[in-house]
């Protein structure tokens, strides 16, 4: 199954790329994409997959895009 990690705001400049692509075998939670990405999960504000904002311990069953947006401060 095809994972397409995109990144939204700073973090595309942050991680070098807007879009990452991974493939995996077997179901697979967003934590360890994550993980094998290299992204720390500090500079992620919320994760969106399709038109659902999940969390990390949501698992991917299938081919699917993932959205990660990060922190957004001002005032």
């Amino acid at each position: 199954m095809k994972i397409n990690i995109k990144l939204e705001g700073y973090l595309k400049y942050k991680y070098s790329s807007n879009i990452l692509e991974l493939n995996y075998s077997e179901p697979i939670t967003i934590h360890r994409v994550l993980k094998d990405t290299k992204i720390s999960s500090a500079d992620v504000f919320f994760i969106k997959t399709g038109d659902k904002i999940v969390k990390e311990d949501y698992v991917l069953i299938e081919s699917a895009e993932v959205k990660l947006f990060p922190i957004i401060g001002g005032g």
